[in-house]
């Protein structure tokens, strides 16, 4: 439809007009995304583990529409072991078209296997139902993921709102490409899984304690996996790790990426 067009380059244009850096073009391109397809929440993220049968290793590094402790409770429903089995399909078919896909849950769970899995509730829980995917393959062997959510038992995304999201976000290469913590973050696929929600959770600005009691797990627990955390990254304070991730120690790389744009 024409209306649909118009609003479409409409907002790749304010997009592209922002004098920013790659985070906030992120958000305001993911706010508008939402305001057209009419979904609540977004995140996107950096994997750099993506294959069947296995729950995503990623990193997110941009979020959008949350409340609360809404978020933190989507990380931990993202690390169920059912999701694996959910998403394998996306995983092979990614890595067999090397191109990004778009897909609604219809097309990665067409048994409607969802409800019926250990990781519904978590979902019900953060009043997050499973999204609208984005799954486009960069360098490095990585993937830039985008998820577009409605709250839980929403109605589902239609194909026209999937292919408005696929063809926007296919006219953006240059945030899909540019702007991402290449070192700490190739380095994720090693820690244990407690560890990379710990990260995940700390890297959202969280508090010990509300991590502890996002995880149900102790603050002195909490306490240890981020000293792990802290070792592993060589860090030496929360600041700094989540510094480490947002720019790229310190900076550098997010330099010499603005000098090749």
């Amino acid at each position: 439809m024409e209306s649909d067009v118009r609003a479409m380059v409409r907002l790749l244009g304010e997009v592209a007009a922002l004098d920013t850096g790659h985070e906030e073009r992120k958000r305001v391109l993911m706010d508008g995304v939402c305001e057209l397809l009419g979904a609540d929440y977004w995140v996107w993220g950096l994997m750099t583990k993506f294959v069947s049968g296995e729950p995503p290793v990623y990193t997110a590094m941009a979020t959008g529409g949350f409340e609360a402790d809404q978020f933190p409770k989507l990380l931990v429903a993202y690390e169920h072991p059912d999701l694996g089995h959910l998403t394998g399909p996306l995983a092979d078919e990614m890595a067999e078209k090397g191109a990004q896909i778009t897909r609604r849950r219809e097309d990665f769970d067409p048994d409607n296997i969802f409800p019926q899995s250990g990781a519904s509730p978590l979902f019900l829980s953060a009043n997050v139902d499973v999204p609208l995917l984005i799954l486009r393959p960069i360098q490095n062997g990585c993937a830039s993921g985008i998820g577009i959510y409605r709250k839980f038992a929403s109605p589902r995304f239609t194909p026209r709102e999937a292919q408005i999201a696929h063809i926007i976000l296919s006219e953006v290469h240059w945030l899909h490409e540019q702007g991402w913590p290449w070192s700490p973050a190739k380095q994720l696929p090693s820690l244990p899984l407690r560890c990379r929600l710990v990260l995940n959770l700390l890297l959202e600005g969280l508090s010990r304690k509300q991590i502890a009691n996002q995880m149900e797990i102790s603050v002195h627990t909490v306490s240890d996996y981020a000293k792990q955390l802290y070792d592993y990254f060589q860090v030496n304070s929360q600041p700094e790790l989540i510094a480490k991730f947002r720019t790229g120690d310190g900076g550098h790389s997010r330099a010499a990426e603005s000098a090749k744009s």
